[in-house]
């Protein structure tokens, strides 16, 4: 049976949880603490809350929509399905035309108990665990309780570019990794926000066959988008536009450009770029340059030795050493 994805209605007037965090009724879970959410019936207009789960239902269900209980009693529930009992709304029909409508977010049927699925459109991505709905800002998702950002299932790659970023005495500039699903990427737009593709993770039977050490190549690399953007004015220096030209360059670099990011040497290839994808575009260049940088803990000499041995330009120890420069000036260095 062909089941049809519900749409999110009209949002809800703000609550709020006990450790102050902003919630939205008929939520899970909440986004800051994880805190576990009952709706009661308050204030009181149905005067019935599911036995199993506690949360509000109506004497004329037959099955809790929120954990699917069956609920029914003989002589009260309604014997045909219905669309908007007293104190709950129509937001959809029931994904098994069964008859009956549905609240947003039930995750089962009121009336026959089948589970429905919801379009959550009002949301920035989704969540790697349950694939529903999340904002970029959420730490818990709302949903199943787990890591709203996917942190928890890259975490060994997390660590070891947190401490890369550490050694090679980068701040943390407040960056964001997020699991959602396409390509890898920074909007300039929302720049502390680094989303990861988690089709590296995500199928994985075990955790051994997961590319850390192309994970953390990737990260870095994103992480150079996001430093930049976050110094965007260090852009417009001369000295930046002579060593990596015009930032603003109109982007055509394809998504589907394969980049080796588990690479750890400097490539061969092209002597005025520390790689080939490097060559693409000026933003590119940097954010290899970076990746480079931080994966080698900022040790300028091994850099500027391999530059040697793979015959590099002038040019591509200038890019090294403006951004080792630019690093130093941030934290206040003689």
């Amino acid at each position: 049976m062909t089941q049809r994805r519900h749409r999110h209605p009209t949002p809800q007037a703000e609550l709020r949880c006990k450790c102050g965090q902003a919630i939205k009724r008929f939520w899970s879970f909440c986004t800051s603490c994880g805190r576990p959410l009952v709706w009661r019936d308050d204030p009181p207009i149905t005067n019935a809350e599911c036995y199993y789960c506690g949360w509000v239902v109506s004497d004329l269900h037959s099955y809790c929509g929120w954990c699917g209980a069956d609920i029914q009693e003989e002589g009260v529930s309604s014997p045909e399905p219905l669309k908007a009992p007293r104190g709950f709304r129509f937001d959809g029909h029931c994904d098994w035309d069964c008859g009956g409508g549905v609240q947003y977010p039930m995750a089962y049927c009121p009336w026959c108990g089948g589970e429905q699925e919801w379009e959550d459109t009002a949301y920035e991505g989704s969540c790697p665990h349950c694939d529903r709905g999340v904002d970029d800002a959420m730490d818990i998702c709302q949903w199943c309780g787990f890591d709203a950002t996917g942190s928890d299932l890259i975490d060994r790659a997390l660590t070891r570019v947190r401490r890369l970023l550490l050694v090679s005495r980068i701040r943390d500039w407040g960056y964001r990794v997020l699991l959602r699903p396409g390509v890898s990427g920074v909007d300039p737009r929302s720049r502390n926000i680094i989303e990861i593709d988690r089709s590296y993770v995500m199928g994985v039977r075990r955790r051994d066959e997961i590319p850390w050490s192309l994970l953390v190549g990737l990260v870095c690399h994103e992480l150079g988008h996001s430093f930049l953007y976050h110094h965007w004015p260090f852009t417009h220096t001369e000295q930046f536009t002579r060593v990596f030209g015009e930032a603003n360059k109109a982007y055509r670099v394809s998504d589907d450009t394969w980049v080796d990011f588990q690479r750890k040497k400097v490539s061969s290839g092209n002597a005025q770029h520390v790689t080939a994808y490097a060559a693409t575009h000026p933003l590119e260049d940097f954010a290899e340059v970076f990746r480079f940088y931080v994966t080698r803990r900022g040790r300028m000499k091994e850099l500027l030795a391999e530059l040697g041995r793979q015959r590099k330009d002038v040019i591509v120890y200038e890019k090294f050493l403006l951004l080792h420069r630019f690093v130093r000036s941030l934290r206040g260095w003689r």
